[in-house]
């Protein structure tokens, strides 16, 4: 018998300086008590290490047809991107094809873990989806230790093997910025995302590279790291303005490359002209925002579409296998030379 295995509630209790009762009470999720409490408990429960004993017997229990979704984001903050919209849609589409549904929820990015632990030991979903991963991510530690099925959106740095799906991160982001040095730029200032997140790392990669293989100098100056937003975009572009001259920035995402054109026209530049600028995501609004957005395209109904059929073949008792999807530059007015892409 496990370590593990061998904690019972009293410990638990004794850990958190609290009742039995109260212990009970948040392993069963109840809402009578306090947010500070209950996170105590958890805190707790991940030291020692407690699994209840009806996790040991969860491969011998009926499916329940569900796949999760636990995002660490605030619901408005997750809605507001386009990019997230479509990418539910197709993993919703593609799981009701095969007879499952989706149950989804947000979470503060503190109690991540212990959510996603609770889902997979009290069954409420038959496996789960992973999304916003960083290198080391808890979550792969905990799911693996479980032995419940999940798959990641994205492909981190982690000792652990696991099922994943992800785009050509590093490689996209190696094209667009290649085709800024095409253009003539040498001084290339790259807008990133989150620097926890592996997708940042995976882009910063790629841009790295692109200046290593035309002997251009990785300024860190010219890496500027906030949040995958417009309005990340636009700050981020204004404080860049404001200390130093622009002829070229690259963007880890769309969304941020449309706050940073519109700080950008509020300082007087023509954008594709006097400053180049190259997004990543291709969301829809990436073709109609003035001037069309050179950006780096990638199947994001596809990773939803994909993410859902792996994991259902994972939990069928499947050997799926990871699955990296192509992405493609596409051309249009925001860069110096840049043609509007056929069918824009």
């Amino acid at each position: 018998m496990s370590k593990a295995n061998r904690i019972r509630i009293k410990d638990i209790a004794k850990e958190a300086r609290v009742s039995t009762a109260t212990v009970s009470r948040v392993l069963n999720n109840s809402n009578k008590v306090t947010a500070k409490t209950r996170r105590r408990v958890l805190e707790a429960v991940e030291r020692l290490g407690y699994v209840p004993h009806h996790v040991a017997r969860s491969l011998r229990v009926e499916r329940v047809y569900s796949i999760g979704l636990i995002v660490p984001h605030d619901i408005d903050y997750l809605f507001s991107f386009p990019y997230f919209n479509l990418f539910i849609h197709h993993l919703a589409v593609e799981a009701r094809t095969r007879g499952y549904h989706i149950i989804f929820t947000t979470t503060n990015g503190d109690e991540s873990v212990q959510l996603h632990k609770a889902f997979a030991m009290r069954r409420i979903v038959d496996g789960l989806v992973i999304l916003d991963v960083s290198d080391e991510d808890p979550r792969i530690d905990a799911l693996t230790e479980l032995g419940f099925p999940f798959v990641v959106i994205g492909r981190p740095n982690h000792k652990l093997p696991y099922l994943w799906v992800d785009t050509e991160n590093e490689e996209g982001a190696r094209r667009a910025v290649e085709y800024l040095i095409s253009l003539g730029h040498r001084k290339i200032h790259f807008v990133n995302g989150p620097q926890h997140l592996a997708v940042s790392r995976q882009r910063f990669e790629g841009y790295s590279r692109a200046l290593q293989k035309a002997r251009i100098a990785c300024e860190p100056t010219l890496i500027h790291n906030g949040e995958f937003t417009e309005e990340s975009g636009y700050a981020i572009t204004k404080a860049i303005l404001h200390s130093d001259k622009v002829e070229a920035i690259f963007y880890a995402s769309d969304t941020m490359a449309i706050g940073g054109i519109r700080a950008l026209k509020e300082a007087g530049f023509e954008v594709g002209r006097d400053v180049s600028v190259v997004g990543f995501d291709d969301i829809p609004s990436a073709s109609v925002v003035s001037p069309p957005l050179t950006t780096v395209a990638q199947p994001i109904a596809l990773v939803g579409t994909w993410a859902a059929r792996l994991l259902i073949d994972l939990i069928e008792g499947n050997k799926p296998v990871p699955k990296s999807l192509s992405v493609e530059l596409k051309l249009r007015k925001s860069t110096r030379g840049g043609v509007t892409v056929v069918g824009d």
